[in-house]
């Protein structure tokens, strides 16, 4: 690939630094932007419509149930758990749940059309029901998973500013995928939106964002668009599979988000391995304040993580997600402390402590409304917490060296194995769930009309498909990125801002050793040639304001003590 040789004046920092002239090129990237921009406003216009919750008065005689029924199929659809949540919705809410069509015919509605009453319900309730949660996860998106990856010395602003750009292109490209691939039909034409299908493409972004941990730093912004371009459509694909056909529930998401998105990573990673990478393993490190900044995502995560949980649960289960969300990661955050100082010799990993403490929040994601007690919440985030700890400190080595496959965040750890370990969960959920312990709310979480074995086959089921798309996709995706027009970044390119971001000072030399500067220790008798001695407060000898030494006899003693040696 072509390149540009570029010399640094300052004799003291020589350097020779190849760079690939075509990344540096901005018109690439812009045209792209724009086109796909373009199209999304195109397609929108064609396509995409107010829900029913957001449609004005006078058309509500055409409004009919299906309408704010299609939650059904666009919140998350966790087995019949969207179906509940919008009939909530047109009855004052999620926690109210009564037969709505049956009251609108009640009322004047005509069949299934929604009376006037029940409609302004709707509209009164979504905001509230809805709103807190989905901007909760709205900060997770943009300020914890950001701020999370600025942990690199030199790729803060790649980090953080990457990851505002692309996922503000999911919102969009997710909207319309999930309104294509779920929600349109033959008699259905429009896509329709409301505080909920945010959400949705809120947890779009959560698996592309999970994957672009994965590759931090070692792909150009304009790879990882085409990466979400592609990754979004089969994260679609997927949750069509696992909600749709195979009916699994997974409220947390654990399954479809975190390890489909973490799998499909590590596969394009591999695909795009190069000798380069480990060629620049000193930048692959953090510096006192990077760590610190990297914290700052994780306590957003920490904070907000049971609203992602709970989110699209349903009636009494929006509760037992928060709250089995919470105790799970307080267990994951007191049992990573205890294990981090156990691996690492008694001393703690900013590397555990930014990541091994969200693990609870992964791994109890399948089974979040379900019945499992807050000590069985906290047990699952105990485990995590352990499980991600010795990832870190084990696994990842083992993968990056013997497998090829460089982990740059260690999503394997974070999202990946506490993700497969919520799958196992829902599996044994599901197979001990019984109707005396749920009573009526059974049907809310499973479907209601096989099994409970038969539903433990089904999350089993729904775990496999989603770690085979995950691996599946990613390996196409990087067979895809790995062609030379996305302008994968090279040599001294990786992990480093300076040929993408107009740097300002204090940006940390690629070769740090924060080494102490020291003027040379003269021996003692040379300093009769400098008519002065040595002042006492100084170790080294070196000048102060009371003894200044001067140059010119400073550079005679220097060099009678280089011809004496």
């Amino acid at each position: 690939m072509a390149g540009v040789v570029t010399y640094d004046t300052d004799l003291s920092k020589s350097k020779i630094k190849v760079t690939n002239q075509s990344t540096l090129c901005p018109g690439k990237l812009t045209l792209v932007l724009l086109l796909l921009e373009a199209a999304f406003i195109i397609l929108f216009g064609f396509f995409v419509r107010y829900d029913a919750v957001a449609s004005p008065n006078p058309i509500i005689s055409n409004i009919h149930a299906s309408d704010i029924l299609k939650t059904s199929n666009t919140s998350g659809d966790h087995g019949v758990q969207g179906q509940g949540q919008a009939q909530g919705l047109l009855n004052g809410g999620p926690l109210e749940m009564t037969t709505a069509v049956e009251e609108g015919q009640q009322q004047g509605g005509h069949g299934d059309v929604l009376s006037p009453k029940q409609l302004a319900e709707a509209k009164k309730n979504h905001i509230p029901d809805f709103y807190a949660m989905f901007q909760d996860i709205h900060v997770m998106m943009f300020i914890g998973f950001g701020f999370l990856m600025t942990f690199l010395k030199r790729y803060g602003f790649g980090s953080v500013g990457f990851n505002f750009l692309l996922a503000a292109f999911i919102l969009q490209w997710a909207t319309l995928t999930h309104g294509f691939i779920r929600e349109m039909t033959l008699e259905k034409k429009t896509i329709h939106i409301d505080v909920v299908s945010l959400i949705q493409a809120d947890f779009a972004a959560a698996a592309v964002l999970i994957s672009f941990g994965a590759v931090l730093g070692k792909v150009s912004l304009l790879q990882l668009v085409i990466m979400a371009l592609f990754e979004v459509v089969l994260y679609q694909v997927n949750e069509l599979m696992v909600f749709d056909l195979l009916k699994a529930t997974d409220t947390g998401d654990s399954m479809v988000v975190h390890l489909f998105g973490a799998y499909f990573g590590l596969a394009v990673s591999r695909v795009l391995h190069s000798s380069d990478v480990h060629k620049n393993e000193e930048k692959e490190s953090s510096v006192y304040h990077s760590d610190i900044f990297a914290m700052i995502g994780t306590i957003f995560l920490w904070l907000f993580w049971p609203s992602f949980n709970g989110a699209t649960a349903v009636d009494e289960g929006r509760v037992r997600a928060v709250i089995n969300t919470y105790f799970s990661l307080t267990a994951s955050t007191i049992v990573t402390y205890a294990v981090s100082k156990l691996v690492t010799k008694e001393k703690f990993s900013m590397v555990h402590i930014q990541n091994s403490t969200l693990a609870g929040g992964v791994a109890v994601g399948t089974v979040a409304d379900m019945i499992i007690q807050p000590w069985g919440a906290m047990l699952v985030g105990g485990v995590a917490g352990t499980l991600s700890v010795l990832g870190y400190s084990y696994i990842t080595p083992v993968l990056n060296k013997k497998l090829k496959i460089h982990d740059t965040c260690g999503v394997n750890n974070l999202h990946g194995m506490p993700g497969i370990m919520s799958g196992f969960a829902g599996i044994l959920a599901a197979g001990i769930a019984t109707p005396e312990l749920y009573g009526d709310g059974l049907t809310k979480i499973f479907q209601g009309k096989q099994t409970l074995g038969h539903q433990a086959g089904i999350q089993a089921a729904a775990l496999f498909v989603s770690l085979a798309m995950g691996l599946l996709g990613g390996t196409i995706t990087g067979f895809i990125l790995k062609i030379p027009i996305w302008d994968q970044p090279t040599g001294d390119q990786i992990f480093d801002d300076e040929d993408f971001w107009l740097i300002e000072d204090g940006f940390p030399e690629a070769h740090e050793h924060h080494e102490i500067q020291e003027k040379p220790h003269l021996p003692k008798e040379h300093y009769h040639h400098m008519e002065m001695k040595p002042h006492p407060d100084e170790k080294h000898h070196e000048t102060n304001n009371n003894h200044p030494l001067p140059v010119k006899d400073s550079t005679a003693a220097l060099t009678e003590l280089n011809e004496e040696s």
